[in-house]
């Protein structure tokens, strides 16, 4: 195969895998956009027809509400003219103005309690009749006289919703009617008859017609049966008195409306229904036909069912048109991909890029001022730059063939080196400090990150040391610390000084109220006393830590220490903070090299005290470890290898914020400046922590948790106890 064939293969290959990796999100993207356009649609739909129906309810109410009320208006006027209900008397005069006046009742009618009218008023197309008493008709017979002559005073009959009949026949032209019964009762409480209003349907129905005109969403009105009441197509109305037995679940997809107790949402083939349920008795919800009335309405059917539909070209039609364009631009898109895509494809199958990417990142190792060099897995130096010859003194031939070694220094352990190179060597990415050592013998620290190189078959191929000196870092918190020493010892000198002269007095002075049997002047002089020792023996501690290096470095042991802490801080500390003690009595056998670990673990408890605002809890815990690289410290980076006593006091205070972690241990920073603490702290305690361990061959580690506390870790060297290691008295002084 020629060489222009396998490069055209391959431009080719990278083209397609180019306009693939551009197209299918694209086209991804595009679906899920219009997926989210449609779902949008079609909430916005749900949401105009959820306001729909509940101003197209309200509506429907208005009527039947307005009529409750006429209903009970002309039931006391009929009570108050008992005796006189004939169609010459002024009853029959007034309910013919109120009809005139109303207009939406086709009938007044006053039934006696054997179901026959005895008086009946009119209304028809403007026309007021007061009928004749040989053309009043018996009404026994009809469900809305059944119901209404059980009511009790003051309740409401409603009749289903229908059409009206004559002699026993639909009444053409078809006249929808609600009949609302009411009893009529004399001012002995005796029931004289009833009345009843026939409400025109069509004034509830005409606001149905008049949204339906008007908006793009179509409206049902359905009753407790499914079948239609008012819908756009009037032949599919009144089936249950026109002989048409199709209703609502018969539509497809909306079996469920009838079952639903309140309303719902469905979508079907034919579009988007949403409806709710209009309850016509005053027991069965909080809302329906009658919310609001001072009646109790008790109906022939308990509900209708109102309803919105979106068609289904309109549920759709705005995303759809969205969609259209987007495919338009899209393809467009597309079609402009396809030549860019050959033409990187033939850029990629040369090449130019890695070598281009390969020059830069040379460039860039050369000319760094980081220490870099490349070794293989077995530690044998390949590679350094430059700037590792200007800081070690060793020119790039007398380090190429060697190993880190070369760098070592005998201040850190091999177990430490070996650590760091073999987790590398496990292909994770190492970071440590060391103390390294120059041509001319001179030390410097570097802060030192080391990774693995991986190949295309899974295989470390080299190791890569990446690295800055921060020896001017370690030299300035050296002076910091020397700095906070010198502060401390002279606060300490004098505010002894100043206190001295304070305690003396107020034993005299306490000693003359004793004297003079003032009791009370005696406990508050004894309160400034208490008050005055505490704070001379802070001052001891703080006088104590800044010595740092003119204390010696005997041997104490872990358990008696820890303990005789215990004991001094429990007495010191208020109730509302509790202090406990986790440490194994085997550690009473284990030493560590410090005499001022009390006044450390003194100055950690105080720092904890301090961050528990309300009631709380310390624990001051101890355990021997043996470890190897796992951890490194908070403050150097060293990892830690090696058998340590691991001494933690942990609080439940407030804990740190990363930006305040960062900053702990820096001299005369305060976590405290945020708090109500503000100016009771010099921010110097942790510093000196840090300085102290340090300087006796331990590290530091600190977690914390914003809000829920704060846990100091003291990794000290851990000793074997013998009779010449530890001296008696040293014991005794820190139980004391």
């Amino acid at each position: 195969m020629k060489p222009s064939e396998v490069s055209g293969r391959k431009a080719l290959a990278a083209g397609v895998t180019f306009y693939l990796v551009i197209a299918v999100p694209v086209i991804l993207t595009l679906i899920l956009l219009h997926w989210a356009d449609s779902y949008t649609e079609r909430a916005q739909w749900a949401a105009r027809q959820s306001a729909a129906l509940r101003v197209a309810s309200d509506s429907l109410v208005g009527p039947v509400r307005d009529a409750a009320n006429d209903l009970s208006l002309l039931t006391a006027i009929a009570s108050e003219a008992q005796g006189r209900w004939s169609a010459d008397g002024k009853l029959a005069q007034d309910f013919a103005r109120f009809a005139r006046h109303r207009r939406i009742y086709d009938q007044i009618r006053l039934l006696g309690l054997d179901g026959r009218e005895l008086l009946r008023v009119n209304y028809r197309d403007g026309e007021i009749r007061v009928v004749p008493e040989d053309e009043l008709q018996d009404k026994q017979g009809r469900p809305y006289f059944r119901g209404g002559v059980l009511l009790p005073p003051g309740d409401i009959y409603l009749s289903r919703f229908d059409l009206n009949m004559e002699h026993g026949k639909v009444e053409v032209p078809h006249r929808p009617t609600v009949r609302l019964v009411q009893g009529v009762f004399g001012p002995d409480g005796r029931k004289l008859g009833l009345l009843v209003l026939n409400l025109d349907g069509d004034r509830i129905l005409g606001v149905l017609a008049h949204r339906d005109r008007n908006s793009d969403l179509g409206y049902w009105l359905l009753n407790s049966q499914g079948y239609w009441l008012y819908d756009e197509n009037p032949s599919l109305c009144w089936g249950f008195q026109l002989g048409l037995n199709r209703t609502v679940a018969d539509v497809e997809g909306l079996g469920d409306v009838l079952k639903s107790p309140s309303g719902g949402l469905i979508e079907t083939p034919q579009g988007q229904f949403a409806f709710n349920r209009i309850n016509l008795n005053s027991h069965t919800a909080p809302y329906g036909l009658i919310e609001g009335s001072q009646h109790t309405v008790i109906s022939e059917e308990p509900y209708w069912i109102l309803a919105t539909i979106v068609a289904e070209d309109h549920l759709y039609s705005s995303s759809q048109a969205r969609l259209e364009i987007m495919i338009a631009v899209c393809a467009a898109f597309l079609a402009c991909l396809v030549p860019v895509a050959w033409l990187w494809g033939r850029w990629r199958a040369r090449g130019e890029r890695d070598k281009w990417r390969a020059k830069i990142y040379a460039e860039v190792i050369e000319q760094s001022d980081e220490l870099v060099y490349v070794t293989t897995p077995d530690m044998t130096i390949e590679f350094a730059n430059p700037a590792v010859e200007r800081l070690t003194g060793y020119s790039r031939e007398e380090i190429a063939g060697k190993t880190p070694r070369l760098f070592k220094s005998d201040k850190q352990s091999d177990a430490l080196y070996a650590s760091v190179w073999d987790k590398a060597r496990g292909r994770k990415s190492v970071r440590a400090l060391f103390i390294n050592r120059r041509k001319d013998g001179t030390e410097f620290y570097e802060s030192k990150n080391v990774s693995s190189l991986i190949d295309h078959n899974g295989r470390v191929t080299h190791l890569v040391s990446v690295g800055h000196d921060v020896s001017a870092e370690h030299e300035r918190q050296e002076r910091e610390m020397r700095l906070v020493d010198q502060l401390s010892a002279q606060l300490s000198h004098h505010f002894n000084n100043l206190l001295g002269p304070i305690i003396n007095y107020a034993e005299m002075a306490a000693d003359t109220a004793q004297e003079n049997a003032q009791s009370g002047i005696r406990a508050d002089i004894e309160k400034v006393l208490t008050g005055a020792n505490r704070l001379r023996d802070v001052l001891g501690k703080i006088s104590a830590m800044s010595l740092g290096s003119q204390l010696s470095q005997g041997v104490q042991a872990v358990g008696p220490v820890v303990r005789g802490i215990l004991k001094i801080e429990q007495s010191s500390l208020p109730r509302r903070i509790a202090l406990s003690l986790d440490m194994d009595d085997a550690l009473d056998d284990v030493g560590v090299r410090f005499d001022d670990l009390a006044l450390i673990l003194s100055e950690l408890i105080s720092n904890a005290r301090d961050a528990i605002s309300a009631e709380g809890e310390i624990i001051l815990a101890a355990r021997l470890l043996e470890l190897n690289g796992e951890a490194n410290c908070s403050t150097c980076g060293a990892f830690l290898s090696g058998r340590f006593v691991d001494i933690a006091v942990t609080d439940t205070g407030r804990g740190m914020t990363p930006s305040e972690l960062r900053h702990a241990f820096d001299p005369f920073f305060s976590t405290k400046q945020s708090s109500k603490l503000v100016g009771e702290t010099l921010g110097i305690g942790l510093s000196r922590v840090r300085n102290r361990v340090h300087a006796n061959g331990g590290h530091v580690i600190v977690e914390t948790d914003e809000g829920r506390g704060t846990t100091v870790h003291l990794f000290c060297p851990a000793l074997s106890l013998d009779a010449d290691s530890v001296e008696g008295e040293m014991r005794d002084e820190v139980l004391a």
